[in-house]
């Protein structure tokens, strides 16, 4: 895998660079967004947003546009039990502690786990009265406990993420600490508050904004709303923009949500077609299923631009030459590694992926943005090969399909059963076309074969070349 990926890395950024000498245009156009220049942006993270992944991208692209386009403030409202712990992580590391925007949270609930440690990055912290904020140990994603060495190195690397922005934004590191990381010997005391060995810190909004050496222990201030933190920051002159995800927007991310499926359907589709020859149903469906999957994952934001694009149309079209026109592995491997290389590579985040091969400071790796696509590229490839397996065994059955099988054109009462002698040498005549496959007649037996060398027309005598998995047939020398 680390192979075929390095290999891809290449081949893909020496398209890139090419193809950044001019601006990509975006598929089917893109809808002109309100300008953020000096204004107060509001992104809410509600209960579900922190394990909703197309929630992070959403973030991602607002959070680098306010920086672009000179925002005068960014808000976080926050409200959420918590979520996707490396993915926060990864969002508070590379996005929110970067920012040259100023940053605030406004709790309108509660903050816990991931959503305090999103909270803690902001350069202010305010708080609705009644509100809670703490509890951000780290679980696996079932809630449950993690063993134990995997823990220390998770707490490891949290803890020391979270020195930084503390030292960046100016908080009391002990504060998340102690929310963070439980104390198994000792109680704790973190302002007025006693945390009680094994336990983790949790605060009201009183609580955080108690004044410990003259400095709020964590909440500059308490407020029923944005309008009231805007008002405390002296910012309450500015305008205040929402953004919101868009329905085609909402519509690509569904798209690129169901990429297995996609896959799935674009690859079996594809390969019924060349058992049911003639560009029908299969073959439209199949183009359709990766055209969305193509079209999905480049508005959502991911690699799949026109570069992969056209390094897919490549593999396919080396493979047609393999099947059609120049049998002998070569080129339908390359094709092959061409499709299932950019398929991989469609599914990866495009920021991500830059910042990652780029200068940026980052916490990922390529190989962590290639093993989620790499999982829906499997599970893509594994559906599809039992619809074949299906369609081989059901298909030819089916009444309201019969008309685009081979069979039709089979004399009636010509059995298809196996023979137990090799067929190797033996002649016999094409019953139908092959393009490459189709069915033969051999001393007597109908057999489904492959044309070893293009097109073999109905009618044409052939000998058999190989017995094996398949039977492959060339056309016969004329006597």
């Amino acid at each position: 895998m680390k192979t075929l990926s390095a290999f891809f890395l290449l081949l893909f950024s020496f398209i890139h660079l090419h193809a950044e000498e001019q601006p990509e245009p975006q598929l089917l156009g893109k809808t002109e967004e309100v300008s953020l220049t000096g204004k107060a942006v509001v992104l809410k993270i509600g209960q579900k947003d922190l394990v909703n992944g197309q929630a992070f991208e959403f973030w991602k692209r607002i959070l680098d546009r306010a920086n672009e386009e000179k925002a005068a403030a960014i808000v976080l409202e926050i409200d959420t039990p918590g979520g996707l712990a490396m993915d926060t992580r990864d969002i508070i590391m590379d996005h929110l502690v970067t920012l040259e925007v100023p940053l605030y949270a406004w709790i309108s609930r509660e903050a816990l786990s991931a959503g305090a440690l999103i909270a803690f990055a902001a350069d202010s912290i305010y708080m609705a009265e009644g509100t809670t904020i703490g509890s951000a140990a780290i679980v696996n994603g079932t809630g449950q406990e993690i063993e134990k060495t995997m823990r220390a190195k998770l707490e490891s690397a949290f803890t020391a993420s979270m020195r930084a922005v503390a030292e960046k934004k100016g908080h009391n590191y002990d504060v998340i600490q102690a929310m963070m990381i439980v104390e198994k010997t000792d109680e704790r005391q973190i302002g007025s508050v006693t945390v009680k060995k094994g336990e983790l810190l949790n605060l009201t909004a009183k609580e955080a904004a108690q004044l410990v050496d003259g400095k709020p222990l964590l909440a500059k201030g308490i407020v029923s709303s944005i309008d009231g933190l805007l008002e405390a920051e002296g910012l309450d002159q500015l305008e205040v923009f929402r953004p919101q995800q868009t329905g085609f927007e909402k519509f690509a991310w569904y798209i690129a949500a169901i990429s297995p499926l996609l896959l799935l359907v674009g690859i079996s589709g594809a390969y019924m077609e060349f058992k049911a020859p003639g560009f029908g149903v299969f073959g439209f469906t199949s183009l359709i299923a990766f055209s969305l999957f193509f079209f999905g994952n480049n508005v959502a934001g991911n690699l799949a631009g026109y570069e992969l694009m056209a390094v897919f149309l490549l593999g396919v079209i080396l493979i047609i030459v393999e099947i059609f026109l120049l049998p002998g592995l070569i080129a339908g491997a390359v094709g092959s590694v061409l499709v299932i290389g950019s398929l991989w590579f469609a599914m990866a985040d495009k920021i991500d992926f830059e910042r990652v091969t780029g200068d940026d400071v980052t916490t990922r790796t390529v190989s962590d943005l290639l093993v989620g696509p790499a999982f829906q590229l499997v599970l893509g490839l594994l559906g599809a090969i039992v619809i074949a397996a299906l369609f081989l065994r059901f298909f030819p059955s089916l009444p309201l399909f019969r008309n685009l099988v081979m069979e039709e054109a089979l004399p009636s009462g010509v059995s298809d059963s196996q023979s137990e002698t090799s067929l190797v040498g033996q002649e016999g005549i094409a019953l139908t076309d092959l393009r490459p496959s189709g069915s033969v007649e051999v001393n007597g037996l109908t057999k489904d074969a492959l044309s070893k060398h293009g097109l073999i027309a109905q009618g044409t005598h052939i000998v058999v070349k190989e017995d094996g998995m398949r039977v492959i047939v060339e056309e016969s020398d004329p006597a």
